[in-house]
């Protein structure tokens, strides 16, 4: 999905600037260049960083080896169907989903084979997921076609919580041995995590439940959003600025303090929360770039109450540039003295807040340039 463009108009910049510091930016009359899209993959995750909530075989115990034919990338899953004598499927099939998944299998010195998978489903089918899981111990305890019996029980997984269901699976055919599946879904946030172990055996069950619960705690680390460390990554650096520019401070800051915009009345307006952001600040003379990334998904408040106090209290505020994007951004100009050129990006579930002042030889032209080099910066956030 791409974000949408916003528009502005440019020519009362250019005045306004001129007004407030006598001289008129160099930017030849040009819209701004396009700026890339970012590397979406889909809405939710990509498959390097869903690849971060997977255990490995140093997570799991003795016994265990990693197998070849893991996936990654966007496969088709059908939807898993315990009350149909084949059982949970990922063949093509009119009722695939396109989605971001990734798997990893290992195989056991006891011969049973075990399977993880993440899914970016999205937030709204995560509940739907679980119930895949949950729903058929109820809903056809006993499952019979084609010479099989399967009894499909429930699977008790303590500290989970009603987001996640277990199942037990024993499948007989009148010519062939029992066999037995455990099966686990838990979700969170956007993601679903799916574990599976096959050809197994009852006296494996406790062991099974504590891999699941590893893995639960594993996949958090995808689903409650980036780390400090993943929003440093967005931040600007001094190779994105001109030259002379140098780091002045590099911390943190809780987002609720500067994720701001005053109304009409001069009243703070707040859209950012508790949670420590990464701030990075350089200088050069009076120059100054300030940059914010947080985790914020109410970014467009923010967007349009600039938006608002560019249209309906415009007495010291401009609207900024245009930006040559299919992201949905925003910008103003606060005539302070020097002037200050303020960008917003959304990209997912971060912000990035960059404040450029305008002076010391830095025109609206390069304070734009530095508002752009922010935007893609943002993208590095889930690399």
């Amino acid at each position: 999905m791409r974000r949408f463009i916003t528009l502005t108009c440019a020519t009362p910049v250019l005045v306004v600037i001129a007004a407030v510091t006598g001289t008129v930016p160099a930017t030849g009359g040009l819209v701004p260049a396009p700026a890339a899209s970012p590397p979406l993959g889909d809405e939710y995750y990509t498959p390097v960083e869903l690849n971060r909530g997977l255990l490995t075989a140093a997570d799991l115990p003795n016994g265990y080896t990693a197998l070849d034919g893991d996936a990654a990338g966007s496969v088709n899953v059908l939807d898993t169907d315990a009350c149909a004598v084949s059982g949970f499927s990922e063949l093509n099939g009119p009722s695939a989903i396109q989605t971001t998944a990734v798997r990893r299998v290992f195989g056991h010195e006891d011969g049973s084979t075990l399977a993880f998978q993440l899914l970016a489903v999205g937030p709204e089918a995560v509940a739907r997921w679980v119930s895949y899981t949950a729903d058929p111990p109820t809903t056809c305890p006993v499952v019979t076609g084609e010479g099989y019996t399967i009894e499909n029980t429930a699977l008790p997984l303590p500290g989970l919580g009603d987001g996640a269901a277990g199942m037990i699976r024993v499948s007989r055919h009148e010519h062939e041995a029992p066999t037995r599946r455990h099966s686990a879904t838990v979700g969170w946030g956007a993601v679903v995590l799916t574990v599976e172990e096959t050809r197994t055996t009852e006296q494996n069950q406790a062991r099974f439940v504590a891999m699941v619960g590893s893995a639960a705690r594993q996949v958090r680390r995808i689903a409650a959003g980036p780390s400090a460390d993943d929003l440093r990554r967005g931040l600007l650096t001094l190779a994105d600025l001109p030259a002379g520019f140098r780091i002045v401070a590099d911390d943190t800051v809780e987002s609720r303090a500067v994720l701001t915009e005053k109304d009409c009345a001069g009243a703070v307006r707040q859209f950012g929360d508790e949670r420590l952001a990464a701030r990075r600040t350089f200088g050069k003379g009076r120059a100054t770039v300030s940059v914010v990334v947080a985790v914020n998904p109410s970014g467009y408040g923010l967007i349009g109450a600039m938006g608002s106090r560019v249209r309906d209290c415009p007495e010291g505020v401009a609207a900024a540039p245009s930006v040559a994007t299919d992201m949905f951004v925003g910008g103003i100009i606060y005539q302070d003295e020097p002037p200050v050129l303020r960008g917003i990006t959304p990209y997912r579930e971060v912000i990035s807040d960059v404040r450029v002042t305008v002076t010391d030889g830095l025109d609206l032209a390069a304070a734009d340039e530095i508002r752009g080099a922010a935007l893609r910066a943002t993208w590095n956030v889930y690399e």
